[in-house]
């Protein structure tokens, strides 16, 4: 999908755009969130959710990264609750080409109800920071959707090392001892939606 697809708006003087990150990942039937509406009525959520956007995990303020809550209607999140008969897989991946590689469980079940639902946007700023790039002249970017359960999900832990870690991909934030605590008790009992092909 070409970033030049999808449209941009504004916020308050703001322009919003698509990550082509994001695009590339958030794909109907995939392993990652997807929304059923088209790429332009969810910028048109964010906009309706703007104002009570909140400063993403580790995150002081609103200038780097926001997490935008949303209507959940439509969308489709990604994670499988794990009991005793749960089939799970392991696999070797990585989430975009230079980043390293990691091993990713994912879980065969029914994906768990979408209930609660957000959008999480960079900056232009916050964008570039650690080699990093914007994927158009936007002062903000979708880089992530996320639908669970849950009303705030947890950060997985994995990528909050690569952030704090500054490692490729990541962009720096001063996570807490108990906030990797808290992320690491959540997904202790979650996996990722299994699918037999790779959409990313």
């Amino acid at each position: 999908m070409e970033n030049d697809n999808l449209k941009n708006d504004a916020v308050g003087g703001l322009k919003l755009g698509w990550s082509d990150f994001a695009a590339l990942r958030h794909l109907p039937h995939g392993k990652h969130t997807w929304y059923e509406g088209t790429p332009e009525e969810l910028l048109q959520l964010v906009r309706i959710g703007w104002p009570h956007r909140k400063p993403g995990l580790g995150r002081k303020d609103l200038t780097q990264v926001v997490v935008v809550p949303v209507e959940p209607d439509r969308f489709v999140g990604n994670t499988v609750l794990v009991d005793e008969e749960t089939v799970l897989h392991a696999h070797w991946d990585r989430r975009q080409r230079g980043e390293d590689a990691f091993i990713r469980v994912t879980a065969r079940g029914p994906r768990e109800k979408s209930t609660f639902a957000s959008v999480v946007l960079y900056s232009a700023e916050t964008l570039t920071e650690n080699g990093g790039t914007r994927s158009g002249d936007y002062d903000w970017e979708v880089v992530c959707l996320l639908a669970g359960a849950a009303q705030t999900e947890p950060m997985d832990p994995l990528t909050m090392a690569r952030n704090m870690l500054e490692k490729h991909g990541g962009t720096y934030a001063p996570y807490s001892a108990l906030e990797f605590a808290e992320a690491i008790y959540y997904w202790s009992c979650r996996a990722t939606a299994h699918v037999e092909k790779s959409l990313d």
